[in-house]
């Protein structure tokens, strides 16, 4: 049992070696940057720098992660506006889409309205051709009956009037053959 605690307290004492030394928050924060933890990388550096400012070897480190954080924000403000692009051109797509289907429905329904007014302008036509058409006369059996006597005396008057001019042109061919 004493080997065991023994053996607790000096790992324990190299843990705390090795933070308390520049190489241990240097090596520390290297390992965090490999397994891309950066921002942890960099809090390890910092701290490490305060109890020994001096330590070109973190003083290189620090300036290595803030380079790697800038590439990496460089790269994130890229992608960001890459995607801020992209999703512009598909929202101008949709827009267009969107204009150009309303236009079409537009154009049918004023399509639609030219054809309904044509069918009604046509109609209106036939009805005025149809009032302008002479309505037949509706008329009693009596006016019938006596519009046909009308006409039948007025035939007859015709027929008198024919023959007599028929016969008047006969008599004066008769007289001029008199030689």
């Amino acid at each position: 049992m004493k080997k065991l605690v023994l053996g607790f307290f000096f790992f324990a004492s190299l843990t705390l070696q090795a933070q308390l030394s520049a190489i241990g928050y240097f090596n520390k924060g290297g390992k965090e940057f490999v397994h891309s933890k950066l921002e942890k990388a960099i809090a390890t550096v910092d701290d490490g720098l305060k109890k020994f400012p001096t330590d070109a070897a973190l003083n290189a480190l620090r300036k290595k992660l803030e380079e790697e954080k800038k590439k990496k924000d460089q790269n994130k403000d890229k992608k960001d506006q890459e995607k801020k692009q992209q999703d512009q051109k598909e929202q101008d797509k949709k827009d267009q889409e969107k204009k150009d289907q309303e236009k079409k429905e537009q154009d049918k329904k004023d399509q639609e309205k030219k054809e309904q007014d044509q069918k009604d302008q046509a109609k209106k036509d036939q009805e005025k051709k149809e009032q302008q058409k002479p309505q037949p006369l509706k008329m009693t059996a009596e006016q019938i009956k006596q519009l046909l006597e009308t006409m039948n005396n007025e035939e007859k008057k015709t027929q008198k009037k024919v023959n007599a001019q028929k016969i008047k042109g006969q008599q004066k061919k008769s007289q001029e053959k008199d030689w």
